[in-house]
């Protein structure tokens, strides 16, 4: 084999090793993000039950910056979002919570209206642990069975 081949072969193996350290990173860069949403609906499944319901107001709503999205539970097109929102605790403290979660492309427009309340579900005993009500304020439009 030409010193020439046996280059092209170590610049070739360098490139490759390149780009599977680049492909690793963003896998696990989207899968942390990921994470993150989702930490919203793991905690809505523990609140669903005990948590204490609040009405809240969206102050804004913030696409995630690199347009992070996963198919939803019919295949539909779902958004990582942050929600600002206030709300008023049982005790009558008024709260602020930024709320990662993921909503259905088509559903944007409605959480942007403005001062759009929706139905929330905090933690008694942890009042910053807020969630968005899925039952009352869906995230995703109900499909036909």
């Amino acid at each position: 084999m030409a010193s020439w081949e046996l280059l092209l072969w170590v610049i070739f193996a360098i490139v490759m090793a390149g780009v599977t350290v680049f492909g690793v990173g963003v896998i696990a860069y989207i899968r942390r993000e990921n994470s993150s949403y989702l930490a919203e609906q793991k905690l809505w499944l523990s609140l669903v039950h005990t948590g204490q319901p609040a009405d809240g107001v969206i102050r804004s709503l913030r696409l995630h910056s690199d347009n992070l999205s996963r198919g939803g539970s019919h295949g539909q097109s779902m958004c990582a979002v942050v929600l600002e929102v206030d709300y008023t605790d049982a005790s009558g403290a008024r709260r602020t919570a930024a709320i990662r979660t993921y909503i259905e492309e088509i559903l944007l427009a409605v959480f942007q209206e403005p001062l759009k309340v929706i139905h929330l579900l905090y933690d008694p005993a942890h009042p910053a642990s807020v969630v968005i009500d899925r039952g009352r304020s869906p995230l995703e439009l109900a499909r036909g069975s």
